[in-house]
């Protein structure tokens, strides 16, 4: 069965934004709903930004460094002393890379000495929290989520006031306030907050029209007409245009956000061991999820701006579009043309 015929769309066809539509409201609803209820630990990765504090509080432990002052020696016993002060580099070296390894060991763990968890991440609706496993040091570490909060429009997630009570309640006894946290840190996370409302409305409108989009094409083929009408594409449309504009400004600003908010943090924090990861499989199905309703929408244009032939009138009497056609006019057999008819 040909997919289009005499200039018009066949309801086979609408297979193709049947498929597109669904894929974009599953990737639209996993961006959505990342971080939340029993898919907190598969759906980790596709967060907005993520916060890693395995570094933090590096500076507090003192860097061993091999320095001092070296005896000279004379011509006579300079060979001597060469075998001697190559010896003693060479175990001062050996003796440096030791404890620069106790040092990295001790600061692995201090987060879990501090009570402080290794990375904190944004998502649209959560925020979540949880340690590097393995350990943040071994190649293809994967979060292993420990915690999130509860899912709430336009979440608001403060970086201080969490680090300072996980540090109060910490098995050290240690005065949060003396652990030096960069307020600029705080205010790039403010800033990402106060997208996450707007970007919460978006993802909810291009999930809603993607998933309308996809039942619009289940209606379009179980009425089991011969073409599809010029009113329905029009409404698909439309459809199609609401889900594309939500899921383009959405995925637009989650990669300004995101990006802007990685760079700052990462040049704020260099120095209390914070860096901040870009969530790059987030922005991923966000754009492909526009990307098959922005196909879906091409669909719908062509199939819209096809040219009718034979006047779109069916043996029936009905137009393609379901309408009823114009009836035909009776006056052919009036007038001089009817009457030299009539004769013949």
């Amino acid at each position: 069965m040909a997919i289009v015929r005499d200039g018009r769309v066949r309801p086979l066809a609408v297979v193709i934004p049947l498929i597109l539509s669904i894929a974009g409201f599953v990737l639209a609803m996993i961006a959505l709903f990342a971080g939340t209820g029993s898919q907190q630990q598969a759906l980790e990765d596709y967060h907005l930004i993520a916060i890693n504090m395995s570094n933090f509080g590096h500076d507090l432990i003192p860097t061993p460094t091999s320095s001092g002052s070296q005896p000279t020696a004379t011509d006579a016993d300079s060979s001597i002393w060469d075998q001697i002060e190559d010896g003693l580099e060479d175990l001062g070296d050996d003796i440096t890379d030791e404890l620069n390894d106790i040092a990295n060991d001790v600061a692995d763990r201090l987060s879990e000495e501090l009570g402080i968890s290794q990375w904190y991440s944004l998502h649209v609706m959560t925020a979540c929290e949880g340690n590097f496993a393995p350990n943040a040091t071994s190649p293809g570490a994967w979060y292993n989520t420990t915690n999130c909060t509860t899912q709430s429009a336009g979440v608001q997630f403060n970086l201080t006031d969490v680090l300072q009570r996980e540090i109060d309640e910490g098995p050290l006894d240690i005065n949060a306030a003396d652990i030096p946290i960069p307020e600029s840190i705080q205010q790039t996370i403010d800033y990402v907050n106060s997208f996450l409302l707007a970007a919460f409305i978006l993802y909810v409108l291009g999930s809603a029209f993607s998933g309308l989009s996809f039942l619009s094409c289940i209606v379009v083929l179980t009425l089991r007409r011969d073409a599809v009408g010029r009113g329905t594409i029009l409404v698909n449309v439309v459809i199609s245009v609401l889900a594309v504009l939500a899921l383009a400004v959405g995925s637009a600003i989650a990669t300004a956000v995101s990006k802007r908010g990685v760079s700052e943090i990462k040049d704020r924090g260099a120095e209390a061991g914070i860096s901040a990861i870009e969530g790059t499989k987030f922005l991923i199905i966000s754009w492909v999820a526009f990307a098959v309703m922005f196909v879906t929408l091409a669909f719908w244009c062509v199939s819209c701006c096809l040219p009718r032939r034979g006047g779109g009138v069916r043996s029936s009497g009905h137009a393609w579009g379901g309408e009823k056609a114009p009836r035909a006019s009776s006056d052919s057999h009036r007038g001089l043309l009817g009457m030299f008819r009539r004769r013949r």
